[in-house]
């Protein structure tokens, strides 16, 4: 029988348990009354004015309240607000913190690029697959300030050498005929040969693979990896039969021909050896007219191995022409001493960086000082074929050598403005009925106005590919178009 009636009124004078006084804060155990502990209060929040209270979460609005009502929210995270107050003091402290960490960050990155800039943090460059790593410098490698330009970085002539002499070795040539040759009969000289005859002025030092008998040539290279790659020119190792290279502590070892190429001048050789010094190499592209620089090799071969010569940057992108292959390359020219013996050998800036590979001097009467060198960035993906293939893949080649002649010059001849072919080295040349004498007015529709065009327009082709040129022939008065196929250059010997 239930306590209560209808009306949930006491019935036989006993309290309701679950009652109790709720305003004095007691309970009904059944036998005597406790302190009552209310519930946990819900989340509420607050706001100011008026409500309906027609409920949804809301509490019953207590009797008398004028403006202040309380709400219930159970989605406000049981926590009540903070004084507005206090917010506006943690965003003011928020907000700065982020300008803090912005200055902070600004600050690191206009640290980091003055440190790229003075070269105290270098990128290095590299291609997919390249040989070597080329470090990119600062573009002028000086720090303005105030009163004065101060360079900085670079190291003093002494430390230089130190660092570079070890990496740049003495490559002797055993080849085919004993009698040596100077190399210098024409106007661009390459340096390669020494003595006058075959006696053993030049000898191998380890009594092995050179002790009987003087080397054809001798010339420098440079040590590429620590591993036993060494660069030099084509010309130093042509018609090779063994090859030793003499190492700046006098060690000698037989060197293999990895690959060769003649139209740049540049090869690949290998001797089986570890831990080496290797150079390290700078980008060509970085050096300006008036830098100084210093060759690195062994003029007049293993006699003068390993001197130094110190001059500076004459000119950059200066076209010389082999007058042995015809080809056309745009070196840099340096009045740094360069005798025969130094080709292969380095050109370094003062980082001790090698920014140029020595390769030809004008060794004419009435000509001193005009050295050349074959840019670093120029060499760099020569030398990764020469590594990957043993030549150069897929470089097209026209087939003719020559010169550009200018307005003036043809009138002088009676003869065209544009390149004149001196001589035809393909067959594809002939059959399009192209001669010797003839001169190349246009290709591809463009007009010839240097040697640069007839280069450029080639390079963007593939060996098989073919190119319309125009033909002037001064003896018949006559101008003609012919389709010419395109050869491949693979540079070999």
């Amino acid at each position: 029988m239930s306590d209560y009636n209808n009306n949930d009124e006491r019935i036989n004078g006993r309290p309701d348990e679950n009652a109790g006084d709720r305003t004095n804060g007691t309970v009904w155990d059944g036998n005597s009354y406790h302190g009552y502990t209310p519930p946990a209060a819900p989340r509420y929040t607050y706001s100011t004015g008026s409500s309906d209270f027609s409920g949804n979460g809301q509490q019953e609005k207590p009797e008398n309240s004028q403006t202040q009502y309380i709400s219930y929210n159970p989605y406000s995270g049981g926590k009540p607000p903070k004084d507005k107050k206090e917010s506006k003091h943690i965003f003011r402290r928020v907000l700065v913190g982020v300008l803090a960490c912005l200055v902070v960050s600004a600050g690191s990155i206009a640290g980091f690029a003055a440190l790229i800039n003075n070269g105290t943090i270098r990128i290095q460059q590299t291609g997919s697959g390249s040989a070597f790593t080329i470090v990119k410098n600062s573009s002028s490698g000086t720090v303005s300030t105030t009163n004065t330009t101060a360079t900085t970085n670079e190291l003093t002539k002494q430390q230089v050498a130190s660092k570079v002499l070890p990496s740049v070795v003495c490559i002797e040539n055993y080849g085919s005929s004993q009698k040596t040759t100077r190399g210098n009969s024409n106007q661009f000289g390459y340096g390669n040969g020494n003595g006058d005859d075959g006696s053993d002025q030049f000898g191998g030092t380890d009594g092995t693979d050179g002790s009987a008998v003087s080397p054809t040539s001798e010339g420098s290279g440079i040590i590429m990896s620590t591993d036993g790659y060494i660069i030099t020119n084509a010309h130093v190792v042509a018609d090779q039969k063994a090859l030793k290279v003499v190492l700046y502590n006098g060690k000698s070892y037989s060197a293999k021909l990895i690959g060769s190429d003649s139209v740049t001048d540049l090869a690949l050789v290998k001797i089986d050896a570890t831990g080496l010094t290797a150079a390290e190499f700078g980008s060509s592209s970085d050096m300006k007219v008036a830098d100084t620089v210093m060759a690195v090799g062994n003029p007049g071969g293993l006699e003068f191995n390993s001197s130094v010569t110190v001059g500076y940057v004459s000119a950059l992108n200066r076209e010389i022409t082999n007058s042995e292959t015809g080809s056309t390359m745009k070196c840099i020219q340096t009045d740094a001493a360069i005798n025969p013996g130094n080709s292969g050998g380095a050109l370094v800036n003062m980082k001790g960086q090698v920014i140029g590979i020595n390769s030809s001097k004008i060794v004419a009467t009435g000509y001193e000082g005009l050295g050349f060198a074959i840019p670093i960035d120029t060499a760099q993906p020569i030398i990764t074929q020469l590594k990957q293939y043993g030549y150069v893949k897929d470089r097209a080649i026209l087939g003719v050598s020559g010169d550009y002649i200018d307005s003036m010059t043809s009138r002088f001849y009676g003869l065209s403005s544009g390149f004149y072919i001196s001589s035809v080295t393909s067959e594809y040349i002939s059959q399009a009925g192209i001669q010797k004498g003839d001169v190349i007015t246009k290709i591809d529709g463009k007009d010839v106005t240097d040697n640069n065009v007839i280069s450029a327009e080639i390079a963007t082709k593939k060996p098989g590919d073919t190119v319309t040129l125009t033909v002037s022939r001064a003896s018949t008065d006559k101008t003609f178009t012919a389709s010419v196929k395109l050869s491949q250059a693979t540079g070999k010997s």
